[in-house]
């Protein structure tokens, strides 16, 4: 695998690293990461999959300060995304959406590169991208848990 790829990667596996380790020993069985990255806005978040049920950052830390800080780290990360993107002269995803299953160590990721949230006709917040993706996992449409979902890099 190139350079940029590990990066990539690398980079991802670090927002994983930083969901695990705010939540602790909670029995987290999937992580959901979110990203998006279009003009100069850069938003990130993150949910779980704990004892069965999903939940929000919010609903598995209590400590504002480390979600805070989660939620922080998350987003300089997806800027460290955009640079590595344009250092080497990659398209940047508009969208990340990944799912890390803890059981198994396995990731899974669709990556969008259409605008998203700068569309004239049809944008929408990355708050509410987030939440319909939320909405969805919780009503048993988990896209990224099949497996005909995309694998790492693919559409």
């Amino acid at each position: 695998m190139a350079v940029f790829e590990d990066d990539f990667m690398d980079i991802q596996a670090g927002l994983v690293a930083l969901a695990l380790e705010a939540v602790g020993d909670a029995n987290v069985e999937d992580v959901y990461i979110y990203g998006s990255i279009e003009g100069c806005m850069t938003a990130f978040n993150v949910f779980f999959r704990v004892d069965g049920e999903v939940r929000y950052l919010r609903d598995v830390v209590d400590d504002q300060s480390i979600r805070l800080q989660v939620l922080e780290l998350g987003t300089g990360d997806l800027g460290k995304l955009r640079d590595l993107c344009f250092a080497n002269d990659h398209d940047c995803p508009t969208q990340i959406r990944g799912r890390y299953h803890a059981a198994s160590g396995g990731y899974r990721a669709h990556y969008a590169y259409d605008p998203i949230v700068c569309d004239e006709q049809h944008g929408i917040a990355p708050s509410e991208a987030f939440v319909m993706w939320v909405d969805d996992v919780r009503a048993g449409r988990d896209d990224l848990a099949t497996d005909n979902a995309a694998g790492i890099g693919e559409d």
